[in-house]
């Protein structure tokens, strides 16, 4: 990674049994001036009890030797302040790799500055996970892995995916929507993912295709077409304020994009197919990210550690 850029990791997956949900972050950070810097992130969210949701964070000179992340484990500790973490995590999956970004060539050229993979897009996480000294069972939670990296991050975006459809739950959907600036303008919203419905693939989106979008930090709503004009979804995600968790994320050409996440987020989509009657199905496990340049009026985000 050079100087100018960053490099995520992510596990984001939810308990098919109980209103629980994690999200695991290991990131490398090396501004455009400055050292670089590496973080371990964990949040929680535990609907079960009256707790909000746990966040902790740590920033390291370099990657813990110890730590461990990617398609198949993640695995770390951190702490802030008082708060502490502990994770080890397997993740297995059947499903081929996501790249998203269409055409492939975009992943070769200038732009987008932000480059994405699902590595996992739909999988099984189990292992130990440790918050603040209480045990949290993870056995066969439904979720995703996730690879990004570039020189900069998007200036506004769209992070979903979901899964346990009440008619439908072998599908998934992962999906990402983003606007970039060239120069002083910001381009409209594009759309990249994939559906997977009936053991099918179904690519969504890509450079041309008209998605319209309206982004906010608890709610979306969207169309979005299928690559090839066959098929369209209208989406419709809301997620609830106390599952917020709020943060910045730092660019390594300077400043921060504010960014909200909810871990479980209520979903709902219907699906227009050529010769097939609309398809409606809802998921009450959806991971929902929404990032901006801008800030969020009346939401404040966690005071974490820079990196």
């Amino acid at each position: 990674m050079s100087a100018g850029g960053y490099e995520s990791w992510f596990v984001s997956a939810r308990d098919p049994g109980s209103r629980r949900a994690l999200w695991i972050r290991h990131t490398r950070h090396r501004p455009a001036q400055g050292p670089p810097s590496a973080a371990l992130w964990c949040t929680v969210i535990d609907r079960e009890s009256d707790q909000p949701p746990a966040v902790v964070k740590q920033v390291f000179g370099a990657f813990p030797p110890d730590a461990a992340a990617g398609p198949g484990q993640f695995r770390g500790q951190a702490a802030l302040g008082p708060h502490t973490a502990h994770w080890d995590l397997a993740i297995t999956g059947g499903q081929a790799l996501l790249r998203p970004l269409r055409p492939p060539a975009l992943y070769r050229a200038p732009l987008p500055r932000t480059k994405l993979e699902a590595t996992v897009p739909d999988g099984q996480v189990t292992g130990r996970l440790e918050i603040d000294s209480r045990e949290v069972a993870v056995s066969g939670w439904r979720g995703t892995v996730g690879h990004n990296w570039g020189s900069e991050h998007a200036d506004s975006w769209v992070w979903l995916h979901a899964a346990d459809f009440d008619t439908a739950p072998e599908a998934w959907l992962d999906l990402v929507l983003a606007r970039i600036r060239v120069g002083p303008a910001q381009s409209p919203w594009t759309a990249m993912g994939a559906l997977s419905l009936g053991g099918t693939r179904i690519a969504l989106g890509g450079l041309g295709r008209r998605t319209r979008v309206d982004a906010r930090p608890d709610r979306l709503t969207a169309t979005v077409p299928s690559s090839r004009a066959r098929l369209q979804l209208q989406l419709s995600v809301t997620a609830d304020d106390d599952d917020l968790v709020v943060v910045p994320y730092a660019d390594p050409h300077g400043g921060t994009r504010t960014v909200a996440h909810a871990a479980l987020a209520a979903l709902e989509l219907t699906v227009h197919r050529l010769g097939h009657p609309a398809l409606t199905l809802s998921s009450r496990r959806g991971g929902y990210e929404y990032g901006a340049r801008q800030p969020f009026p009346d939401l404040v985000p966690r005071a974490l550690p820079e990196g």
